[in-house]
């Protein structure tokens, strides 16, 4: 059985000779069927190679799964004449998200502009200034830098009794550092 997988690659690729993939698909396992999982096979130089052997793999009683980023006609035609099951799965694009450890590594090294344009960037992804200032507190702590710690608290609880917009505190720090 021949799958191919479109869309997806889980696997690491492995360099392969249509050689050696001949020499898996005609050797007989020794426990029944055994399963082979490759990535990129029927895109790179040898890809003409690759398909003559489908009807060969076909034949053999082990199961063959390649996936592929992208197939092209050719190949895909070719693969569907001899039988081989093509599946093309929808990839999600994962959202980007801020790097949180980028703001408490820049208040670790005391960079001012970093610092700035980290909580710039974490206030544009959505994050939460309560979440960035504590994260900011653990930083402190974890430098054993007593006063950061405990201006970085006093501004988390003066902007929660009117003082002042968390968010902006945070801001006048970075710039003051």
């Amino acid at each position: 059985m021949i799958r191919v997988i479109v869309g997806r690659v889980s696997v690491p690729p492995i360099t392969i000779s249509p050689m050696e993939l001949l020499s898996l698909a005609t050797t007989q396992a020794l426990f029944g069927a055994e399963t082979y999982t490759f990535a990129g096979v029927f895109t790179g130089d040898q890809s003409a190679e690759f398909i003559e052997l489908v009807p060969e793999l076909k034949e053999s009683p082990h199961t063959f799964i390649f996936e592929e980023e992208k197939l092209l006609k050719k190949e895909t035609d070719a693969l569907t004449k001899a039988g081989a099951k093509i599946e093309t799965v929808k990839v999600e694009k994962k959202e980007w998200k801020f790097d949180q450890y980028g703001v408490a590594s820049a208040l670790g090294a005391h960079d001012k502009k970093r610092l700035w344009l980290g909580l710039m960037q974490a206030f544009r992804a959505g994050e939460k200034a309560e979440a960035v200032a504590g994260l900011m507190a653990w930083k402190a702590r974890a430098m054993k830098d007593l006063a950061l710690s405990r201006e970085l608290t006093f501004m988390y609880h003066d902007s929660h009794r009117g003082a002042g917009d968390l968010e902006l505190l945070l801001e006048r720090f970075a710039l003051k550092l």
